[in-house]
């Protein structure tokens, strides 16, 4: 179970770490998607809409990673 919880940890922090990067695909897509023509202003709501939902997965993932870890930890 530790093991499962570190995994969850970890992806946590990868998404943390990757949400600008992977905001920035998801902005791309999204363009893409929307004939490639959109306004700066738009694609600058989008870009941080994406990136503020991958911090908060990744921040909700490395939370309950770490805090199941610490759970286990303490009860042997």
């Amino acid at each position: 179970m530790k093991l499962i919880s570190l995994g969850v940890a970890v992806i946590g922090l990868i998404l943390l770490l990757n949400s600008p990067r992977l905001a920035s695909n998801a902005a791309n897509s999204w363009t893409r998607s929307m004939g490639g023509i959109v306004g700066t202003d738009e694609y600058l709501y989008i870009l941080k809409g994406y990136i503020d939902s991958y911090k908060l997965i990744g921040a909700i993932f490395l939370f309950t990673g770490l805090f199941s870890f610490f759970q286990h930890t303490r009860e042997k």
